[in-house]
């Protein structure tokens, strides 16, 4: 329950000292007070039931969009690994004629210009690889969706992860986990002059604990708000994660550089 729906509960409070008031006066209650009682009671019982359902249905909804997010970055994925696949298929015989033309160089004794053809071949290799941040596929999926957000921000980006397949981690919570962090970071750097744009991810394990750092480039107004626009539960699904899984969220802003850390049971 919301801290701020804690304040519905003046009603049955203030209900009760009064009941308690006419029972320590041993006032006698006519028809009106005993109704004015089951009446008072059912608005309670209405009340709790309106902010009950009102919680459960934001943490539906915060679920929902999760899993649409999942679903969303697992498609873009598999786009992108049958993009290269199609680029590979279309390049193979540009490259066989291209390797035939390194052949003919190396055996009329031009090296400098096979090597220069062999530095443009292998340039056009790694261009179809797609990019593998660690041996973690859901992980890898988030960062490849976010890599066309850093390249269009022009943010400079330093990323070492070391993150196991096997993690005792729902999926989902780790998509959430990651994609919130990046979501954060990225809202924030986008208020920024493009020169100022930089952004540290590092993650590793440690026994059965997996820990997440995420430091960003912000502004003094931007780290300080407490409501995003248009967001707001980014800070607070990560709290809940954290709790879920034994383990802490923390975030701090020093000299415009915003840092968030969590900490998970996964193993």
């Amino acid at each position: 329950m919301k801290k701020e729906n804690l304040l519905f509960l003046v009603i049955p409070a203030s209900q009760f000292l009064m009941l308690f008031g006419n029972l320590t006066e041993k006032r006698e209650l006519d028809f009106w007070g005993y109704g004015g009682i089951i009446l008072s009671a059912a608005a309670d019982l209405l009340l709790f039931h309106i902010l009950l359902w009102g919680s459960r249905r934001e943490k539906l909804q915060r679920e929902l969009q999760e899993i649409s997010y999942l679903q969303e970055t697992e498609r873009a994925q598999n786009e992108m690994l049958e993009k290269k696949q199609e680029e590979l298929l279309s390049m193979r015989s540009d490259f066989e004629k291209r390797l035939g033309q390194i052949r003919e160089k190396l055996k009329q004794g031009e090296e400098a210009a096979a090597q220069r053809e062999m530095d443009a071949l292998q340039q056009s290799l790694d261009g179809t690889r797609p990019a593998v941040y660690c041996q973690n596929t859901i992980v890898n999926a988030v960062l490849s969706e976010k890599e066309k957000k850093f390249h269009s921000l022009a943010i400079k980006t330093e990323i070492q992860l070391l993150i196991p397949r096997g993690l005792k981690l729902d999926p989902l919570h780790l998509c959430s986990l990651f994609s919130n962090l990046l979501d954060n970071a990225l809202e924030a750097l986008a208020e920024l002059p493009e020169e100022e744009r930089k952004l540290e991810l590092k993650a590793e394990m440690k026994g059965m604990y997996l820990f997440v750092k995420s430091r960003n480039r912000a502004a003094g107004s931007h780290a300080l708000r407490k409501r995003r626009k248009g967001r707001g539960y980014g800070i607070q699904i990560l709290q809940e994660l954290a709790e879920n899984y034994e383990g802490t969220y923390q975030a701090d802003y020093e000299k415009g550089w915003y840092t968030a850390a969590v900490m998970v049971k996964a193993g």
